[in-house]
């Protein structure tokens, strides 16, 4: 069921597959851990300077949900400076449960060894508490690093995923 998941980029959504996007249903605790879909929509629209993509999660023609993809700066202490971040990502709540998660987590690799080769690790950070995002991110190939703090609602896990082999073969 999974197997037909792609990704596409906010820039390139046809008006209404944005407004499939602005639609998509999450609940109160997918806002408290990642922020609202309108809040990672408007960051795409902030920074076009290639720092930032959203990325809209297909699977076949219907979108499911939407994540936010940033390279690091020096401002995340926690990540390396060629690590791409996932820094917030929904699946609507009619397609949770499914799969659609970790499949999109699958593919996001593939994305960044196109459209931001010198990335080196795909990382994140996650609240401790958010067990079903733990259980997608370690299904997709995320290792924790075992690192714990206090974040802005309680305990934060540090996870991530080397791209070395991806970024070598795109480069080649």
């Amino acid at each position: 069921m999974t197997s037909s998941i792609s990704l596409k980029q906010w820039e390139a959504l046809t008006a209404p597959e944005r407004q499939a996007v602005l639609s998509l249903s999450v609940t109160d605790e997918q806002i408290e851990f990642a922020g609202s879909v309108e809040r990672s929509v408007e960051r795409c629209n902030a920074e076009p300077d290639g720092q930032v993509a959203g990325l809209a999660i297909f699977e076949c023609d219907a979108i499911v949900g939407f994540m936010l993809l940033k390279r690091a700066t020096v401002e995340q202490a926690w990540a390396n400076p060629s690590d791409a971040l996932v820094t917030a990502m929904r699946i609507d709540l009619a397609h949770q449960g499914k799969g659609f998660g970790t499949a999109a987590l699958r593919a996001v690799p593939g994305w960044i060894a196109q459209h931001w080769p010198d990335s080196r690790r795909l990382a994140l950070s996650v609240d401790e508490e958010n067990a079903a995002a733990r259980r997608a991110y370690e299904k997709a190939g995320f290792i924790d690093s075992g690192v714990r703090e206090m974040g802005r609602i309680g305990w934060v896990r540090y996870l991530a995923m080397p791209l070395e082999q991806l970024a070598d073969a795109a480069a080649a």
